[in-house]
């Protein structure tokens, strides 16, 4: 009796001593209404690495129009805006998409990881200069979508929000947010 006393109290103390840690992972909210002027858009931007020159464009294989796919803004700084996505499967019940810019000024990118109706979020970016490599730790983050794509081919429209804090290699908050689709590649 006295050693299952003493075993039963020991159990306690550890298990209070035991901190768990918020999932990182937040529900979706699916709103089949969703709308935005985004989504039945067809404007389309220059790939922003192409420099012109007095001769034409630069010769890059890669200097073709892409269609907007994000209006993402970063701390709304109209010079961070963040145009491209990109969804793909990463393992049979997940998938990864990447809202991102890839220009002169700033290398960005905003990951969300889908998995059974819940997200994940992590915010990267990149500025001339020496490298640094800047670690962002998320205080909040939203993800509203039409409907989930299940098959290649089908579309994900959606609005995001990431709000981060520096932790080093950096300063300040960060605060993203905007709408997005993408076709699941």
């Amino acid at each position: 009796m006295k050693k299952i006393l003493i075993i039963t109290l020991c159990s306690i103390l550890v298990s209070c001593g035991i901190k768990t840690e918020e999932s990182a992972f937040d529900q979706i909210i699916v709103n089949n209404e969703l709308h935005s002027n985004l989504f039945n858009s067809t404007e389309y931007i220059l790939n922003p690495l192409t420099l012109k020159t007095e001769f034409g464009y630069d010769n890059l294989p890669d200097s073709t129009q892409y269609i907007v796919k994000s209006n993402a803004i970063v701390n709304n700084d109209s010079l961070r805006l963040m145009r491209f996505a990109k969804l793909k499967r990463i393992h049979s019940d997940t998938l990864e998409l990447n809202i991102f810019e890839l220009n002169p000024a700033y290398n960005q990118n905003l990951t969300i990881r889908i998995a059974n109706n819940q997200f994940a979020t992590a915010f990267e970016y990149q500025m001339p200069g020496p490298p640094v490599e800047p670690k962002i730790k998320r205080l909040k983050q939203e993800l509203i979508v039409r409907s989930i794509p299940k098959q290649k081919g089908e579309m994900i429209f959606g609005k995001f929000y990431f709000k981060g804090i520096c932790e080093s290699d950096c300063k300040g908050g960060i605060e993203i947010k905007g709408d997005f689709k993408a076709e699941l590649e």
